[in-house]
């Protein structure tokens, strides 16, 4: 398999969890059932917890509450935030992925560079 097909493969199935995510949350918060919406928010996860700590709180710090934080979220709510949480969680392993590329490729350079003990 050539590495543009695997990097095609990877981004379609991205992609793909990305919408399914999204679509999902979007049908659970249009039936109100609380065990769906559960389940796109736990498949959303650690995503999820980034986008809130590093976006919605210091946006909420900045601007102020708005007040309409205590409700249900809804249909488009649930939608979003399980899309969003999702697309968080691609960029998570994408960096992960490219970190480990990285320390792959240099680790026989500095192998070789080591000096012998004693």
């Amino acid at each position: 398999m050539s590495r543009s097909s695997r990097f095609r493969r990877a981004r379609a199935l991205a992609l793909a969890y990305v919408a399914l995510t999204a679509l999902a949350g979007l049908i659970a918060g249009a039936q109100g059932s609380s065990l769906a919406e559960v389940l796109v928010l736990w498949l959303s996860q650690p995503g999820l917890n980034v986008l809130y700590v590093f976006v919605l709180m210091p946006l909420t710090v900045a601007f102020g509450d708005f007040g309409g934080g205590g409700g249900e979220p809804g249909a488009v709510g649930s939608a979003l935030a399980g899309g969003l949480g999702a697309a968080v969680n691609v960029l998570l392993v994408r960096g992960v992925l490219c970190f480990l590329r990285r320390v792959a490729a240099d680790l026989p350079v500095c192998r070789k560079r080591r000096m012998p003990l004693g």
